[in-house]
């Protein structure tokens, strides 16, 4: 069985996971670390998670690891604390961005970073092959409970932000119903911004909106902003890990753009570096690292092998196109409201966002998903590709490059489709490149029936 996927584990309840399946994670991590270890435990505000962090904890306790339970924390605060309370590992539960009815499973290692492909493989063995390694009844392991980090985290990314006599202005947090609700409008109202908040109030049914910031699921903070005197709109996902931007006209920010704006600040606060993203990243990051004299390092998508990557190469920034960012001074993973507060700062010193933006290098970039079972997407990949003209590139999925535009097709990591990703200067080109290799997908599908 295949677990982890691009970002963790992920599964629906009533697909057979329930609370055994959780406990046996539990068991299967638990092994994988050994009696003795520290192991800090969060999750998210679905429904679902109290009964899905209860069995984990179980499975770790009856391995013999301690446990210090941090209860609703968003997955940077988790990954922080694993950090500066000296964990082993960290397990926090959440779906990320997913709708209500799925809920998954993140593991950190020690060093705030999520565990490596060889680690997720060897719990994964243990799982398969059930070879759980219970602790006698009197090693059993102990369980904390730990608040304070909260404040700290909070602390921390409030002493990092200096305005350098920017002024504040007006801002509109949309939480998501989620795990932001306590961290970003308290920062931003303590660093001097005026905080109006949407989705503020936690449920794990999301009822204010689907919890991924996508365009759609914004329209009423982009409303909000529009019809108001705030300057800023800020949109989080369930874990916040990821911030997506609403400008004072409240028209939509990509996250491209978005990583594109701190692209440029990172390389000339360091006069040059290196700016890790993934494959499928848009051409205006590109353009702005090669403008700024930077370097651009590639990668398969997932924000684990970015931040990696990120620490080997000592750069300065890295970061995906949906709107999660890394900023290695702060931590080595994707901190939505870091991220947020770094916008607001950036707004406050250069000006309204909808101009920075408007100086980007501007290209029209789309993406779609074609569901399709697992074990066809491998072969349908290898078809496009064999069958590819233009520039190959094949690190994640196939990407083929052309003078005008790019097309990006490969598998998803969290669930049974293929995305389909393409780029090029002109909406009207794109939008029919798209639909061209949905056609393809489609075509190869039948083929395969």
């Amino acid at each position: 069985m295949k677990l982890f996927g691009t970002n963790g584990i992920r599964w629906i309840l009533r697909e057979g996971r329930g609370v055994g399946f959780s406990l046996d994670l539990g068991l299967s991590i638990g092994t994988f670390y050994g009696a003795g270890k520290k192991i800090s435990v969060g999750m998210d505000t679905r429904v679902t998670s109290p009964m899905i962090a209860n069995a984990i904890i179980s499975g770790l306790l009856t391995c013999g690891c301690d446990v210090t339970n941090l209860g609703v924390v968003p997955t940077p605060v988790l990954q922080y604390a694993v950090r500066k309370l000296h964990s082993d590992a960290g397990v926090i539960v959440t779906a990320s961005h997913n709708p209500p009815e799925f809920n998954g499973v993140k593991c950190i290692a020690g060093d705030g970073t999520e565990i490596s492909k060889d680690d997720e493989g060897d719990i994964e063995s243990i799982f398969e092959n059930k070879g759980y390694a219970p602790a006698d009844w009197d090693c059993v392991g102990k369980e904390f409970h730990e608040s304070a980090i909260q404040d700290a985290y909070r602390r921390i990314v409030y002493e990092s932000i200096d305005l350098d006599g920017g002024r504040p202005f007006p801002v509109m947090v949309d939480c998501a119903n989620a795990t932001a609700i306590d961290y970003t409008p308290r920062i931003l109202t303590r660093l001097g911004f005026g905080v109006r908040t949407l989705n503020a109030q936690p449920d794990g049914r999301f009822p204010g909106r689907l919890p991924e910031p996508t365009r759609n699921n914004l329209k009423d903070l982009m409303m909000a902003v529009k019809n108001s005197d705030v300057e800023l709109g800020i949109a989080h996902d369930g874990d916040a890990d990821r911030a997506i931007f609403v400008d004072e006209k409240g028209e939509y920010v990509t996250g491209d753009q978005s990583l594109a704006l701190f692209a440029m600040e990172a390389l000339e606060r360091s006069r040059g570096g290196i700016i890790v993203v993934p494959i499928n990243i848009s051409k205006t990051v590109l353009d702005v690292v090669a403008e700024k004299g930077g370097k651009l390092d590639l990668t398969p998508i997932g924000s684990p092998l970015i931040a990696r990557r990120m620490m080997e190469l000592d750069a300065v920034l890295g970061g995906e196109g949906n709107g999660g960012v890394i900023f290695p001074e702060h931590q080595y993973s994707r901190d939505g409201m870091m991220t947020a507060i770094r916008m607001a700062r950036l707004v406050a010193l250069r000006g309204k966002l909808s101009e920075l933006v408007g100086a980007l290098p501007e290209y029209h970039l789309t993406r779609t998903k074609v569901r399709i079972p697992k074990q066809q997407q491998r072969e349908i990949v290898r078809s496009i590709r064999d069958g590819a003209e233009g520039h190959v590139t094949d690190i994640d999925g196939v990407k083929i490059s052309h003078d005008d535009h790019w097309v990006l097709v490969r598998s998803s990591g969290t669930e049974s489709v293929l995305r389909i990703t393409v780029e090029s200067d002109s909406r009207a080109r794109t939008e029919r490149i798209l639909d061209d290799h949905v056609r393809l997908v489609q075509e190869l599908i039948g083929s395969l029936t």
